[in-house]
C-alpha cells in the first residue's frame, strides 16, 4: 500500500508540473510584472490622465492612457522627440484639457492627436502620438505594403487600443489623477498592473487558412491566376509578431484577413472581391474600382510599397500564363 500510495503521489506531480507547462502565464504578463527599467530613469510606464482644472471636465468621458515608457525610449533617438521643449517633464505640465499659457493654449488632445503639425522657430517639427505612428507606418517597407492600400479607420476600436480600462483603478484615484495629485508610485503601480492584465492576441493560425486560391473571374486572355494564400498570410504575420506596435494596432485574430478583404467585417471567413466590385461600372457606386482594377490596385500597391522587385507591374505573364491558341480554340 505504502508503494502504491508515492506511486499515485509521484504521478500527481508528474500531472501537476506537466500542467503548469501546458497552461503557464503568457509570456506577456510574465515580461509586464518584471518590466525593465528605462535608461532615463523614468517610470517603465505609466497614466496618462487628462488633467483639467476642473474636477469632472467633459473628457474624462475619454478613458486614460497607459504609456509604455520603456518600449518608447527603446524606439527614439533622443527624449526631445518627445518632450520638445528640452525639460522631460509630464505633456499635462504644459498641456492640459482646457490648454494653458505655458502650452500656446494647445490642448491635451491636440497635442497627443494633430497631425498638422508645423516646423517651430528651431526648424523641427514637434511630433504627437498620432503623427509619429503615422509617420512610422508610411515610412517603413514592411507597414506601407498594407496602409499604401489600407487607411486605419479612427473608430472606437481605434481609440481603444490607447485609451483603456483600468481594473485597478478606483473612482479617487482618477479624480486624482485629473487634478494631476496621484502619487508617482501609485501611477506606477496602476500602469503595471494594467499592462499585466493585458492578455497577448492568439492570431489565427495560417494553417487553418486555405493553401492557394485560383483567381478566374477575369481569365480570357490570361489563364486563371494561382495566389499563394498562406505564404501571403505568414508573411503578414511574421512582420506584425515583429513589432510593438504593429501588435498594438493590429490586435484582432482576423486582421491578417482584412489587410486584403478591407471593408469586409473582421472574419475569417471574408467575402470575395467579386461581392464587392463588378466587372464593370457599377451606375450605383461610380467611385467604386471595378473588379480588374481592385485586383491590379490591390496587390501592387502592397508591392509598391513593401518595394518587392518581383513580380514586375509590368510582367503579366509573371502571375498570369499567357495562354495559348489551342486554349483559346477550345473555349
Amino acid at each position: 500500500m505504502r508503494n502504491r500510495t508515492k506511486l499515485l503521489l509521484l504521478a500527481v506531480i508528474a500531472l501537476v508540473g506537466a500542467a503548469s507547462l501546458l497552461f503557464r502565464e503568457p509570456e506577456g504578463i510574465q515580461a509586464a510584472k518584471g518590466m525593465e527599467q528605462t535608461e532615463s530613469g523614468a517610470p517603465a510606464a505609466m497614466v496618462l490622465f487628462p488633467v483639467s482644472e476642473k474636477p469632472n471636465p467633459r473628457a474624462v468621458g475619454m478613458k486614460p492612457v497607459v504609456f509604455n515608457h520603456k518600449i518608447h525610449e527603446g524606439k527614439v533617438q533622443e527624449c526631445e522627440s518627445c518632450h520638445h521643449t528640452g525639460d522631460p517633464v509630464s505633456c499635462t505640465t504644459c498641456h492640459t484639457v482646457e490648454g494653458k499659457a505655458e502650452g500656446k493654449f494647445v490642448t491635451l488632445e491636440r497635442a497627443m492627436h494633430a497631425t498638422n503639425l508645423r516646423a517651430s522657430k528651431d526648424g523641427k517639427k514637434h511630433e504627437s502620438c498620432v503623427s509619429c505612428h503615422q509617420k512610422i507606418y508610411s515610412q517603413r517597407q514592411e507597414c506601407a505594403g498594407c496602409h499604401n492600400i489600407v487607411t486605419p479607420r479612427h473608430n472606437d476600436a481605434w481609440c481603444a487600443v490607447c485609451h483603456t480600462d483600468i481594473p485597478t483603478m478606483t473612482k479617487e484615484q482618477l479624480q486624482d489623477g485629473i487634478a494631476n495629485n496621484l502619487l508617482p508610485k501609485d501611477n506606477a503601480a496602476l500602469a503595471d498592473a494594467a499592462i499585466a492584465a493585458k492578455a497577448p492576441v492568439s492570431y489565427v493560425n495560417h494553417k487553418r487558412a486555405r493553401y492557394k486560391v485560383t483567381i478566374d473571374t477575369l481569365a480570357k486572355t490570361y489563364e486563371p491566376n494561382v495566389f499563394n494564400h498562406q505564404r501571403h498570410i505568414v508573411s503578414l504575420a511574421d512582420k506584425i509578431k515583429q513589432d510593438p506596435l504593429a501588435q498594438a494596432f493590429h490586435a484582432s485574430p482576423e486582421i491578417y484577413c482584412q489587410t486584403c478583404h478591407h471593408h469586409t467585417p473582421a472574419t475569417t471567413h471574408p467575402s470575395k472581391c467579386v461581392s464587392c466590385h463588378t466587372q464593370t461600372i457599377d451606375k450605383q457606386n461610380p467611385g467604386r474600382p471595378v473588379l480588374k482594377a481592385a485586383y491590379h490596385l490591390q496587390c501592387m500597391g502592397c508591392h509598391d510599397g513593401m518595394n518587392v522587385k518581383r513580380p514586375r507591374n509590368t510582367d503579366c505573364t509573371a502571375c498570369h500564363k499567357l495562354r495559348t491558341a489551342k486554349q483559346e480554340a477550345s473555349k
